[in-house]
């Protein structure tokens, strides 16, 4: 990657913590940030992490660089042993890039903090137990998660081209014409027939060239994209379970709870009172 000069401001915007018994229960599912860029800390462990629907593998003071509007999340089978910070910023503006970006489209996403890695986790933790207080502490929040997008671009700079492509092929024109159509329409009531009449190809060629380039069939992948969103929605707001399966394209309540417990292992309902548990706990344990 070449060096150049960039100029990078933020705001902070949250700091969460998910430990080994954490991601057992919460798992993040793939999903997109519209407004805000998002640093994914490992703090032990090791796995594989998506981004823009290749997955990557991370280790040990691995940070993820998740840009605005790229797809993002874990499996919860392949993340389990991991325990992570994820900081998110908000007004970041590098020179020549997108608003809300560290790196341009396609370049590798992980970047290793190697000596560092015990300090970045410190300084992580620390951000993290800051944020409980953003009314009186903001300020600081905000300057030492912008102090760790700073030490990540400085960390992309420096880095040795010792990446791989991991053989790559060139990616096929229409494996991506069909991404962008399921992106589009991933909350309404589609079948794969419908995505092949409207692109004019097979069924089975389309599911073929699909899951080729990017590893899952695209039914599926569009299941996950709203079973991520519905994650989303019930951690952070109080939307009703029957309007989250009707504004996802779900045919109904019972298809939505169904298909949630299959890719999560817990029914929504239950998945929402775990996460607000362990977020009391989280507030309980910071406030002795």
């Amino acid at each position: 990657m070449e060096n150049k000069s960039k100029k990078r401001s933020g705001s902070f915007v949250n700091c969460v913590a998910i430990d080994r018994n954490d991601n057992n229960r919460q798992s993040i599912l793939p999903h997109i940030h519209e407004n805000r860029l998002e640093l994914f800390y490992v703090c032990s462990g090791n796995g594989q992490y998506m981004v823009d629907n290749r997955y990557y593998p991370i280790g040990e003071g691995d940070i993820v660089i998740c840009n605005q509007g790229v797809l993002h999340g874990e499996e919860p089978e392949q993340v389990r042993q991991i325990r992570s910070y994820s900081v998110a910023l908000t007004g970041v503006q590098v020179e020549g890039l997108p608003p809300n970006c560290l790196i341009a489209a396609g370049e590798y996403p992980v970047v290793s903090c190697g000596q560092l890695a015990a300090q970045v986790g410190e300084t992580m933790r620390l951000l993290y137990l800051l944020s409980a207080d953003t009314d009186n502490l903001g300020a600081v929040c905000s300057s030492l998660a912008e102090a760790m997008l700073n030490l990540t671009d400085a960390l992309l700079c420096s880095r040795v081209q010792q990446r791989e492509n991991d053989g790559s092929q060139i990616p096929s024109v229409l494996a991506h014409r069909v991404r962008r159509f399921l992106d589009s329409h991933h909350r309404e009531p589609i079948t794969l027939r419908m995505v092949a009449e409207q692109l004019r190809v097979s069924e089975y060629y389309l599911a073929h060239v699909f899951k080729q380039e990017f590893g899952v069939p695209p039914m599926q992948y569009v299941m996950k994209r709203r079973i991520g969103e519905a994650q989303g929605i019930l951690m952070h707001t109080e939307t009703p379970i029957a309007e989250i399966a009707d504004t996802l394209g779900f045919s109904s309540i019972c298809h939505f709870n169904a298909m949630f417990k299959k890719y999560t292992g817990t029914p929504p309902g239950r998945f929402r009172q775990s996460f607000r548990q362990s977020m009391t706990h989280t507030e309980e344990n910071k406030n002795p």
